[in-house]
């Protein structure tokens, strides 16, 4: 019987101790470690350097009430005997901790970090073993910012803003930019009008600039082109020559007389005064220019000259003939369309490949860069579970940025090539109606 008051007592004493020691552990002052700022910089080493700085606050235990008051700021931690452990990591759980310390001041100073690297910083009461709560504070992406403000010229600048999208996507980007470049200005010159047509003037200027037109390729104008007026004015004479009426009979009533024979002797006798002189005339114009005005090159060496030819030395082998209207114009139609494609050359089709190309390479390295965008979020997740989206959204956002730069350049260099290619194709097909309203112009003279 007294055994069991005894086992009863020591019960109700643990049951009213217990409390009393939980409410002994709970009664102590509480710590607040609160981060205020981080700001970076370099260290001696040119690697980032962070200066961490925290607040303290104390929340005081009132034994008497058994209560706790508001958070008061700490002015003087060495004197509470305090000691603060700052950690950097480069995850959120802290499981790979870039540096650490243990001090008694309210900052620390952190060197031999990396710039470009996402931290994470928090400080946690080292001593005395009391309660607490610490501050997170997740880390920026940090850049120096004399790195971040420096100012570029415009190829620094540029090379800055190439060099984020890869090599292996700009350099052959560019080495194909550099192709059209090339390209665009062979075709450019051998373009020029005053390349196609004889020009007025032997000057180097008066060729390369797109101006007097009418002088370079008109016919009809007095001011016009004085190599297409000389031809076409002894050419036209022999096409006059080509159709005999009543002023070639002493009257109308001869002509209406005459059988087919005494036609056929007036058309040769025709020919031979006047027809054949003018043709000739304008074969050796064609062949050798016309007197007073120098050429930069040969005659021949002109593409209009070439069609004029062609036309003029099928005039001369048909005569008077009645088909012979038909076998210029025959005979100017193929060396038109021969010319035409001499003047497109290789150079018009490879302008077209690469503003086609450019664009889709472009397209590529995009599709590439986004593709390693996410492959690195997989990563990040990977190695930090907890990851929040302040830190995914910028890895996500930073790669599509960079992914965009090949698309960017992709335009930038394709469209120049695709409109350069459609206006000298356009002008090739103008060269192309221009001689044919020449040759046509000339022989409806016939």
């Amino acid at each position: 019987m007294r055994r069991g008051w005894l086992v009863l007592a020591l019960v109700l004493f643990m049951v009213g101790f217990l409390p009393r020691l939980s409410l002994a552990q709970e009664s102590m002052d509480s710590i607040w470690v609160n981060i205020t700022g981080a700001e970076e910089g370099k260290d001696e080493e040119g690697k980032l350097q962070v200066v961490l700085s925290w607040k303290v606050f104390k929340k005081a235990y009132n034994k008497r009430r058994m209560t706790y008051g508001n958070w008061e700021p700490v002015t003087a931690p060495k004197e509470l005997g305090l000691t603060f452990r700052p950690e950097v990591a480069v995850d959120s759980l802290f499981s790979s901790i870039a540096s650490s310390a243990e001090v008694q001041e309210l900052s620390y100073t952190f060197t031999g970090l990396d710039f470009g690297t996402h931290y994470y910083w928090r400080v946690d009461l080292a001593s005395p073993d009391m309660p607490h709560k610490w501050d997170f504070a997740e880390g920026v992406i940090y850049k120096h910012t004399a790195e971040v403000s420096k100012k570029r010229g415009i190829i620094s600048g540029y090379l800055h803003f190439v060099g984020q999208g890869g090599l292996a996507f700009m350099i052959p980007m560019h080495i194909l930019l550099l192709f059209g470049l090339v390209t665009m200005l062979l075709i450019w010159r051998r373009l020029w009008l005053a390349n196609i047509f004889p020009p007025n003037k032997p000057s180097l200027m008066y060729r390369l600039l797109p101006v007097d037109r009418t002088g370079k390729t008109e016919m009809s104008s007095e001011k016009g082109n004085v190599f297409l007026r000389e031809v076409a004015k002894y050419w036209t004479k022999a096409m006059e020559a080509m159709s005999i009426g009543p002023e070639h009979f002493s009257s109308p009533e001869e002509f209406i007389k005459a059988d087919r024979q005494t036609q056929e002797e007036m058309e040769k006798k025709i020919w031979i005064e006047k027809g054949l002189p003018n043709v000739e005339k304008a074969i050796e114009i064609c062949k050798n220019g016309v007197a007073g005005i120098k050429l930069p090159k040969r005659p021949l060496e002109y593409p209009t000259v070439r069609v004029l030819l062609a036309a003029l030395e099928n005039h001369r082998s048909n005569k008077n003939n009645f088909w012979a209207s038909q076998e210029m114009d025959r005979a100017a139609e193929n060396t038109v369309l021969k010319e035409v494609d001499e003047l497109k050359g290789w150079e018009t089709t490879a302008l077209w490949a690469v503003g086609s190309i450019e664009p889709m390479m472009g397209l590529f390295g995009t599709v590439v860069g986004i593709r390693s965008s996410f492959g690195k979020i997989q990563e990040t997740i990977q190695v930090n579970p907890n990851a929040q989206l302040t830190v995914i959204v910028p890895q996500l956002a930073g790669g599509i940025h960079v992914a965009l730069i090949t698309t960017i350049l992709g335009l930038t260099f394709g469209i120049p090539m695709m409109l350069a290619h459609y206006y000298y194709r356009g002008k090739v097909d103008w060269i192309f109606g221009k001689w044919e309203e020449i040759v046509t112009d000339i022989l409806n003279q016939a």
